[in-house]
């Protein structure tokens, strides 16, 4: 009676741990991971330490709509306390595993703007971003900007 328990346990056992681990279960939580929406600034991500954005960051904006048209904008604050514009840019975005690109036209020429995704779910969306000078060595400033979904 004990070996008809143990091997009835052994292969309960062999059932749920061969069910759990199925593949397509994953591949169901990875497509169901979109990347359109509207992303905003958050954050920088700089080694190690965490720099809030101020409220002109904050403005900018990621927009990719379900057809990937969409635009990428950037705020600084300028002199007198006033934000401003730094880049805005309309267009189609693609994307592959690490790279999103927007393809966009100026003054009649075509032209990318690329953002390389570190990593991205429902609710954050992580890109490499140098264009802020976080520790008054300009240069070397390689971060982590990070976008949370709206």
């Amino acid at each position: 009676m004990r070996y008809i328990k143990f091997f009835i346990g052994v292969f309960l056992f062999m059932v749920f741990t061969s069910c759990s681990s199925s593949n397509d279960d994953i591949s169901i939580i990875e497509d169901s991971v979109n990347i359109t929406g509207n992303w905003k600034p958050y954050k920088y991500e700089f080694r190690g330490k965490t720099i809030l954005l101020n409220e002109c960051e904050k403005k900018g904006q990621i927009s990719i709509n379900t057809d990937f048209s969409g635009v990428y904008e950037r705020y600084n604050l300028v002199n007198s306390g006033n934000c401003g514009l730094a880049e805005s840019y309309s267009g189609m975005w693609s994307f592959d595993n690490s790279n999103l690109t927007l393809t966009y036209s100026e003054a009649g020429t075509v032209k990318t703007l690329k953002r390389t995704v570190q990593s991205f779910d429902d609710f954050e969306l992580r890109i490499s971003d140098n264009s802020k000078d976080l520790d008054d060595t300009p240069g070397n400033d390689n971060a982590i900007l990070v976008f949370v979904k709206q």
